[in-house]
């Protein structure tokens, strides 16, 4: 991609047309508003992700720009811009940073934010398998700090806690919330559900189970940590299937995968799983504390490395990969109408 600086004014020159490709009648931006486009770091059915240089700051962001389809759902770009002002509104070094918004000279959404250079942890999963005890505790105690920190603030939910939302920092292992589309404060917890049905809580899927607070990411960030220690999510098969499980089925205690798991965790990870919110912790600093405690006190333990589950052999919440879903359910015939919504 070209680097064409953006005017002294700030405005976006005229952009470029892509003339190959099954996308040669879309037209791709050079630079917005005050950032310079460096090179596409990702490409998806809702849009693309650059790596641009904020000119002002000479400082190196991610910027998503919607597709010219979504552009024009205004449903999606709700959504969409739901996730800047989230991230503007959450301080937090455990969050990515919101740092501007606005439109493409097409009238196209974009959205700026730190760039977190690294991977995620659904990453390491696919490259090991499953992570060592201490790391896995580790990741998820980082996490909770940052859901704390947005549920004390703001009464927020992130709404789609999974693998590939947390980001690890390459230069010092920091680990950074992403995707927070779906974000929003309680207010927001009787509107349409959306998640990702792998890490979906009971009270997402059917609102009969409870209502959707902070109590509802604990068990999203429950079904995360029982992939990083064991290699594999509590239920497998179909979205419709997980989602079942995830109502009426007790996933296989994790006492029983690792042995060497001290009891206290096991029943703690037990806690966050939990089908009724009022039986999981009550709060995220007790969430946060026992975690990083855990993370402390595995440190000298055994790494299980990924012997059981070899980087080649597909993990099972691949059959999800790249999706959230939107889920509306009706009580009397119990199912499940599901919207993929794409990922960048």
């Amino acid at each position: 991609m070209p680097h064409v600086p953006a005017s002294a004014a700030g405005t976006a020159p005229a952009p470029a047309r892509n003339d190959s490709g099954p996308d040669a009648d879309a037209v791709e931006p050079v630079a917005i508003n005050g950032f310079e486009l460096l090179k596409e770091l990702g490409h998806g059915a809702n849009g693309t992700v650059y790596l641009a240089r904020q000119i002002a700051l000479d400082r190196r962001v991610a910027l998503k720009v919607l597709s010219f389809e979504k552009a024009a759902d205004p449903e999606f770009v709700k959504i969409f811009l739901s996730e800047a002002r989230a991230a503007a509104q959450l301080n937090c070094p455990r969050i990515v940073q919101a740092i501007s918004a606005g439109k493409t000279a097409d009238g196209r959404p974009w959205f700026a934010m730190e760039l977190v250079e690294g991977g995620n942890v659904e990453d390491l999963l696919a490259a090991n398998g499953k992570l060592p005890v201490h790391e896995a505790f580790r990741i998820a105690a980082a996490a909770a700090e940052g859901l704390e920190y947005a549920w004390e603030n703001a009464h927020f939910i992130h709404g789609d806690i999974k693998p590939a939302n947390l980001l690890i920092r390459r230069a010092d292992g920091a680990v950074k919330i992403a995707d927070l589309g779906l974000a929003g404060p309680t207010s927001h917890r009787r509107g349409p559900a959306m998640g990702t049905p792998m890490y979906a809580a009971p009270e997402v899927i059917l609102p009969d189970m409870g209502e959707r607070d902070c109590r509802s990411d604990m068990y999203s960030l429950g079904v995360t940590l029982y992939e990083m220690l064991t290699g594999s999510a509590p239920f497998s098969g179909t979205p419709a299937v997980i989602m079942e499980y995830h109502l009426h089925e007790i996933p296989k205690p994790i006492i029983r995968l690792m042995p060497d798991l001290p009891p206290e965790l096991a029943d703690f990870i037990d806690r966050l799983l939990a089908k009724r919110p009022e039986d999981r912790p009550g709060s995220w600093s007790e969430v946060r504390q026992i975690l990083a405690d855990a993370a402390d006190a595995t440190a000298e333990l055994p790494n299980p490395a990924a012997q059981e589950t070899p980087p080649h052999q597909p993990r099972r919440n691949r059959l999800l990969t790249g999706g959230a879903i939107a889920i509306a359910l009706t009580v009397a015939a119990a199912a499940a109408t599901v919207i993929w919504r794409f990922c960048f």
